[in-house]
């Protein structure tokens, strides 16, 4: 299986000797708090001060300052490429394609076995494909893996879904109960890529599953990067490290994802121990995003989504201008 890796292994020199000083982060993070005595513009002066409304602005989370920086050594998306990228994942049309519970039941991989069987190898297959050609056009795909209710089917339908939303879309059903996926699940993503959903590893998984998985990122020619996504409520495992190396050994390049950083109860040990996994010494120097799973009162809106797709639009070899096509051509 071909894949390119777009980002250089040297650039790995570069944060050989970096180190990182969290207490320095914590403290030096501002808050922005409303003055006590502060009144809105144009409030009238016979309103008592208890009628008069206090507008506090919620501080970015401490734990989002990571996303800037562990990818401090690549160019900082501006505030027009992310817009560009934010309106094409905003205007897509999201659609289920296919699942597999076996690897040859992937549309296009039964065909290719179909013509590596029949006889000579430059030979055509002259039989129907009984395959649509949407579903086999090649292209880019990127693979979510990660433990089982690592939060990919969540994070997948908040990609998909306009930021302006509170509530997620339900493109990928997403379930509490650990190793709800079980098979490949394929989403197009406005005729121009693919996310496949993979299923979890981990507490309630399989070897079939597993073997499903390896298989799927070691052969599929289609597929362009994969998403490690870790649980920032669990953190990084033994599981997790052993992916890796994985991927690593066999040169598939891949990113890592840590979700449900809304669930982190305290930031500055969690930020310790992020230095001390030296996740910036990775091979193939994976770039690493850090998002929050629901909005609440402490994240009142989807942190790190919109570097996520930027990152997507970069490993599918996507132009900032792309835009989603609505009809039957990609």
């Amino acid at each position: 299986m071909r894949l390119t890796c777009q980002r250089g292994l040297s650039i790995s020199r570069l944060l050989k000797n970096r180190t990182i000083d969290v207490k320095k982060i914590i403290l030096s993070t501002k808050y922005e708090h409303a003055s006590p005595t502060e009144s809105p513009k144009n409030s009238k002066p016979a309103e008592s001060a208890s009628k008069i409304k206090k507008y506090t602005k919620k501080p970015t989370p401490v734990w989002y300052s990571l996303n800037e920086m562990y990818n401090a050594s690549y160019a900082k998306p501006t505030t027009s490429e992310l817009n560009s990228v934010n309106r094409f994942f905003n205007s897509s049309k999201i659609q289920y394609e296919w699942s597999a519970a076996h690897f040859a039941d992937v549309p296009g991989e039964k065909i290719k076995n179909k013509l590596n069987t029949d006889g000579a190898g430059n030979k055509k297959f002259h039989g129907k494909t009984y395959v649509p050609f949407e579903l086999v056009n090649g292209l880019p795909e990127i693979a979510f893996l990660g433990k089982s209710n690592a939060g990919k089917s969540t994070l997948l339908n908040s990609l998909t879904t306009d930021l302006k939303q509170t509530e997620l879309g339900e493109y990928a059903k997403a379930s509490k109960r650990a190793g709800f996926t079980k098979t490949l699940n394929s989403f197009n993503v406005g005729k121009k890529l693919r996310i496949v959903d993979t299923p979890g590893y981990g507490f309630n998984s399989s070897v079939e599953q597993g073997d499903l998985t390896m298989e799927y990122v070691q052969q599929r020619q289609q597929l362009v990067r994969c998403f490690l996504l870790i649980s920032g409520e669990q953190n990084i495992g033994k599981l997790d490290y052993q992916i890796i190396e994985f991927l690593s050994s066999k040169g598939i390049p891949f990113e890592i994802v840590f979700t449900k950083m809304d669930k982190v109860t305290n930031s500055e040990k969690f930020m310790l121990s992020t230095q001390n996994m030296k996740l910036s010494n990775l091979p193939g120097l994976p770039g690493i995003i850090f998002t929050n799973s629901v909005t609440s009162k402490n994240c009142p809106k989807r942190y790190g989504i919109d570097l996520l797709r930027h990152l997507i639009f970069q490993c599918c070899g996507l132009s900032r201008d792309s835009i989603p096509s609505h009809n039957g051509n990609t």
